[in-house]
């Protein structure tokens, strides 16, 4: 049972690589809420703060490499 088809001209890959590309968003989100939250005193934030910016940049990589190998299968 197929409950849907992708568009035209899009393939798997090419929605793996909009899938990590959303996790830049989602640790973005991450990080501001971290900042909103400065005022508790525990200096661990530093360590989780670090942590999110790593791998939002981890992901906008991924991301890249996956959207770039996607399109050069379809030339």
């Amino acid at each position: 049972m197929i409950l849907a088809k992708l568009p035209d001209g899009m393939n798997f890959l090419g929605l793996y690589g909009t899938f990590a590309l959303c996790g830049i968003g989602f640790t973005m989100s991450l990080f501001i809420g971290s900042l909103a939250f400065e005022a508790t005193g525990v200096n661990l934030l530093f360590d989780g703060r670090l942590g999110i910016i790593i791998g939002a940049l981890l992901s906008g990589i991924v991301g890249f490499v996956v959207l770039r190998l996607s399109l050069r299968g379809d030339r």
